[in-house]
């Protein structure tokens, strides 16, 4: 889920912006040291939108920059446990599919796709339904269930959020019309 966040946070001006606005230079240097970056309680800060109040100017000793006490406003994405998504798929390997949830990328495990039994056709990089054959390939769109969340600070790359799709109203988006033309089909005989 994407939120705006009021944060505050010190910042450092260094010496050859000191001539410069001072609230443009602050959004600048919180753009470089938060934007992208993960964080278990705040999620991950996708953009700083606002300075709202600067504090301070304080100089350290043998330090040539400034430190100010900054609020501001960011864009942040929480990935919720129990929570519907919608992302299309980046990449398909033997295992699953990783789904684009925006800043951060979840993976569908063959065994949470259908109750199908689920194989692997590394020709064409798609996971295909025994029984139904219906399939998932890169760049299609489907709608999941977040089920577990482990972000990691310190290395962002190697949070994992997992997906299920195995659950009614959830799927790929194909599958999902097709289920509802055949139920309005349905009540129209």
């Amino acid at each position: 889920m994407y939120k705006e966040m009021r944060l505050i946070d010190t910042v450092r001006i260094p010496p050859e912006k000191l001539g410069s606005k001072t609230e443009e230079v602050i959004k600048e240097v919180l753009e470089e040291k938060l934007e992208g970056r993960v964080d278990k309680t705040l999620g991950t800060i996708v953009a700083v939108t606002k300075v709202v109040n600067t504090e301070g100017g304080r100089i350290l000793p043998g330090d040539g920059g400034v430190y100010y006490t900054a609020t501001f406003d960011a864009l942040v994405y929480i990935p919720g446990m129990q929570e519907i998504i919608e992302g299309d798929i980046v990449e398909v390997a033997e295992f699953g599919a990783f789904v684009c949830l925006g800043p951060l990328d979840g993976l569908l495990h063959v065994s949470q796709i259908t109750d199908d039994y689920i194989s692997y056709d590394g020709k064409n990089a798609r996971l295909i339904g025994k029984e139904s054959g219906r399939s998932l390939a890169e760049g299609d769109s489907l709608r999941a269930r977040i089920v577990a969340v482990s972000l990691n600070e310190r290395e962002p790359r190697e949070s994992k959020i997992g997906l299920t799709m195995r659950q009614t109203g959830l799927g790929k988006l194909e599958w999902l019309e097709e289920m509802r033309q055949k139920e309005l089909d349905g009540e129209a005989k």
